[in-house]
């Protein structure tokens, strides 16, 4: 009869579990460390990736690092799945326990297969949701246009195959070199080799180019057809390769025969027979940096090798397109595998605790395992400039602004890779993993740093401290390597010391932007701000000049040079960029050299396309300065700033000196168009608008204090006049006193250079105007408001010239008063200096000042972020060569006009007979054209 105590008589049996879910349980625990790595890891660099693009908007405008972080994580987990998989088997030598199993070849690396691909899938979907979720956040919305091409190259599906590609040539490097670190050094050549075979092939077969063809998704049915199929043939073949070598390693000898050397014991120990002083007992410093080099000379070498052939690749075929990449990727896995090998020997079986239970110093086994691999680093960062062509471009976002800043850069970047390796090769229970955990780590330690010098450009000396930092953080774990602990006490210490290093930073940053902020001034606030400004009446509106944008459209940066300490031969060469067929004997008669650099926009131009030949592009440009000399409401309505400075200064220079420079309306000028081109009729009308707009916009800027317009109008244009007139000046001989040249047109510029000169604003006008404009945009700046954090609707913000003040950086309290009281400082100087009497150009209290508003006007996207010191117009900077450089152009004029009064005969300017002159002219000039064939073809 049966109870309810039958059911506990005998003993609940589950179903035993096959021998292959049991291996692909022993895979999955011994995979388990890198899945954890690679999931927190993954949402850890994510998490970064948002805050600093959320933050700093500025630093990555594109999103680039979403996208690298999306491609370079899940491939980073393939190339560590083989090597940890099969290599860990290796160290702990469980091979051969397997080969005593009832389990076959196939079924061991079935099961690894499938252990391995589930965990790439799985770190694949973990990188595309953090992608996407990213990308929705910032964004706002999701757009699979946005990502069809990852790096100008691969499309997804070409990257879904790439993984699977790398984790068969995982495999394979695995199989055939039996250490883990071995193998992933195989794993480089086999990839590039594969990938390079592969864009060939595909090259070949779908006839597109080698490295920039289409992708799958941009391609052709019949071209994916081709890839798909080339794909298959790839990977059957790879797996073909490495179903062979499993069956060879997996069902071949013991790995014992690797792992321990076979050795009698009678030849175990034999006295050396000769007797030298060499087979005396070593030191310890000397046995131990042996023992270091004879256990990382495998990745030294290869480190070394892999230097020397981007070198000799770079000098022989000059920088190829996958220089970049090798070079970005590359470069940083080198110091990175070289900083792991530091310890890793040490870390490895029976050698943990060996040191420590002989009473060995921590710092005499913490230097000789450093010197090696320190060494090797050290030779690639000084190769890294011969392979990664170092240039200014290294360090910009940050803040470096010379070659020497720039390789500096590159030493201090290399040796945090350096370091960051030795700190994680401290760390992990798992040698192996540590060589897959570096780049994580780097990773999650540079995104912070770097996005907070790139916040704070010009920072990149602290990067120095941090290193430091490091450095201190591999002699104190190296007591815990030495005992063979791999707790959180040590993996815990390791990440304090890296958050230890980024506070180092942040603190000495904010102490230096503290420290060096200016005191107050109140009192010259008060009197600054008591200064009370004319209203606008609608009056004054009415008979005010429009002005278009178009006249403010060339950027220029005016720097003059005095000649005076300089040799004839340099003076010459100084020259030569202004005048271009000066001689020695006229070099000295000059006291100045002038230069503008421009940087021109091109907006509000007509293109030379619309014209059918030069004749009617020389007859509409004629009609149009003839409208714009005549308009009396708006400036910029006909022509532009950019073709004021090329018909005033580009084409004179280009002429004299049968140069193919860009003129002012974009079409290349040689020898042979010059041969029909008249330009000075063009010229003398120019430089007649530009004195026109200076003059206008000067005394505009009594009335409205627009700072701005006056920069970049009245004190550009005036500074197109001045390079102009030298040029009259120079052609007419007036800077050396020779008799003037004969002729019509040499008149005309003449008396063209006259009227020009007397339509400059006097010295007066000069000084009222920018001192009215400069306290005007100064109490204009205190009435605004700062924008805050979630401020997204436009108000009254604060706006100072083009100080880019709508900059994150601003929305921090600190940089808000750092702004403030460094723009008092520098608006109450240029005052004084405009009251006082302005200084000269290389005075070194005038350079202060240019770099101070240099500080105050960076834009980190463009403009004169990229300068050292500012230069008018760009800036309030003003300078005495200015104000002399007109008083000579003064002086000219009044000898011209004593000489044209001593002439009898003469036609007066301005007159009717003048004008019919002119007129007469300029109707030849278009017949000539007409006549004359055109060596351009019309566009």
């Amino acid at each position: 009869m049966a109870t309810s105590l039958d059911a506990f008589a005998y003993p609940a049996v589950s179903r035993p579990r096959s021998t292959f879910q049991h291996l692909v349980w022993k895979d999955f625990r011994m995979l388990q460390p890198l899945l954890l790595a690679g999931v927190i890891g993954t949402a850890a660099l994510f998490l970064l990736a948002v805050l600093r693009a959320a933050i700093d908007p500025v630093s990555d405008p594109e999103l680039t690092t979403l996208s690298v972080l999306w491609v370079l994580l899940p491939n980073l987990v393939a190339l560590g799945v083989p090597p940890i998989s099969l290599g860990t088997e290796n160290e702990e030598r469980t091979l051969d326990w397997l080969r005593t199993l009832p389990v076959t070849w196939s079924q061991v690396l079935l099961s690894k297969l499938l252990v391995g691909f589930a965990a790439w899938a799985l770190a694949v979907l973990i990188a595309s949701a953090c992608f996407v979720l990213s990308w929705v956040v910032l964004r706002g919305e999701w757009d699979w246009g946005e990502i069809g091409r990852i790096s100008g190259s691969e499309s997804i599906v070409e990257l879904m195959i790439y993984g699977v590609g790398l984790l068969i040539c995982g495999w394979i490097a695995a199989l055939i070199v039996r250490n883990p670190v071995g193998s992933v050094m195989l794993v480089i050549p086999l990839i590039v080799g594969l990938t390079s075979l592969w864009n060939y092939t595909v090259a070949g077969l779908a006839g597109t180019h080698v490295y920039n063809g289409v992708t799958f998704v941009e391609a052709t049915s019949e071209q994916r057809v081709v890839m798909f199929g080339s794909a298959v043939a790839y990977l059957t073949a790879l797996g073909a390769v490495m179903s062979g070598l499993a069956q060879h390693r997996l069902a071949g000898a013991s790995d014992h025969r690797w792992q321990v050397p076979a050795a009698t014991p009678a030849s175990a120990w034999q006295p050396s027979v000769v007797q030298v002083t060499w087979h005396a007992k070593p030191r310890r410093f000397r046995a131990l940096l042996w023992q270091q080099v004879r256990q990382t000379r495998f990745i030294i070498g290869a480190a070394i090798l892999f230097a020397l052939v981007t070198v000799i690749v770079t000098w022989v075929d000059g920088f190829l397109e996958v220089q970049g990449p090798l070079v970005a990727l590359g470069w940083p896995a080198a110091h990175l595998m070289l900083g792991v090998a530091t310890f890793h020997g040490d870390r490895r079986g029976i050698r943990q605790g060996f040191f420590a239970d002989r009473g060995w110093s921590p710092n005499l086994i913490w230097l000789t395992r450093l010197i090696p691999t320190a060494l090797a680093s050290s030779f690639l960062m000084v190769l890294f400039p011969f392979s990664a062509g170092l240039d200014l471009n290294i360090g910009r976002p940050f803040g470096t602004v010379n070659l020497w800043q720039a390789f500096a850069f590159s030493v201090v970047v290399q040796t945090l890779l350096f370091l960051i390796g030795v700190l994680t090769g401290q760390w992990g229970r798992r040698p192996s993993l540590a060589f897959f955990g570096a780049p994580v780590v780097a990773l999650l330690w540079m995104l912070p740093a770097f996005g907070l010098l790139a916040f704070y450009g010009g920072y990149t000396s602290l990067l120095w401290l941090a290193a430091g930092v490091l450095l201190f953080a591999t002699r104190r774990l190296t007591p815990f390597v030495m005992e063979g602990v791999s707790s959180a006490a040590v993996w815990g210490r390791g990440l304090a010391y890296c958050l230890l290093a980024l506070g180092v930073m942040c603190l000495c940053l904010f102490l230096h932007r503290w420290w060096t902020t200016p005191s107050q001034m109140p009192q010259w606030r008060k009197q600054m701000l008591a200064i009370v400004q004319e209203p606008i009446t609608p009056e004054t509106l009415e008979s005010t000049v429009g002005v278009l944008p178009g006249t403010r459209n060339i950027h220029l940066n005016a720097d003059v040079y005095s000649l005076d300490d300089y040799e004839m031969d340099a003076r010459k060469s100084l020259l030569l960029s202004e005048f271009p067929t000066v001689n020695l004997v006229e070099a000295s008669a000059f006291q100045y050299t002038v230069r503008l650099h421009p940087s021109r926009s091109w907006a509000g131009q007509r293109m030379n396309y619309a014209f059918e030949n030069e004749a009617a592009r020389y007859r509409d440009v004629e009609l149009r300065l003839d409208a714009e000399l005549k308009s009396s409401e708006v400036m910029g309505e006909h022509v532009s700033q950019s073709e004021l400075y090329g018909l005033c200064v580009d084409t004179p220079i280009a002429a004299k000196g049968y140069a193919s420079v860009p003129n002012w309306n974009g079409l290349p000028y040689g020898v042979s168009p010059y041969q029909h081109f008249q330009w000075h009729p063009f010229r003398r009308k120019a430089l007649e608008v530009a004195a026109k707009w200076s003059k206008l916009s000067r005394e505009q800027s009594l009335v409205f204090g627009a700072l701005g317009e006056l920069l970049n109008n009245a004190e550009s244009n005036e500074w197109i006049v001045i390079n102009g007139l030298r040029q009259i000046a120079d052609e007419q001989n007036l800077f050396t006193g020779q008799a003037l040249p004969q002729g019509g047109e040499h008149q005309l510029d003449r008396e063209t250079f006259i009227r020009v000169v007397d339509q400059l604003a006097s010295e007066d006008l000069r000084r009222e105007s920018r001192l009215r404009s400069l306290i005007a945009e100064w109490q204009r700046f205190q009435t605004g408001e700062w924008s805050g954090w979630f401020d997204d609707e436009l108000g009254n913000e604060k706006s100072f010239l083009d100080a880019p003040l709508s900059d994150p950086l601003y929305r921090l309290g600190i940089e808000q008063t750092r702004f403030e009281r460094k723009l008092d400082v520098a608006v109450r100087n240029t005052l004084d200096q405009l009251e006082d009497g302005l200084p000269k150009w290389d005075d070194p209290e005038l350079t202060k000042q240019r770099r101070l508003w240099t500080k105050l006007l960076k834009d980190r996207r463009s403009g004169v972020g990229h300068q050292e010191v500012a230069s008018p117009p760009r800036a309030p900077v003003f300078y005495r060569e200015q104000d002399l450089l007109i008083d000579e152009l003064r002086q000219m004029a009044d000898r011209l006009r004593e000489t044209q009064q001593s002439n009898v005969g003469q036609v007066s300017p301005g007159t009717r007979a003048d004008a019919l002159s002119q007129s007469e002219v300029s109707h030849n000039l278009i017949l000539e054209f007409e006549r004359v064939p055109s060596n351009h073809p019309a566009r």
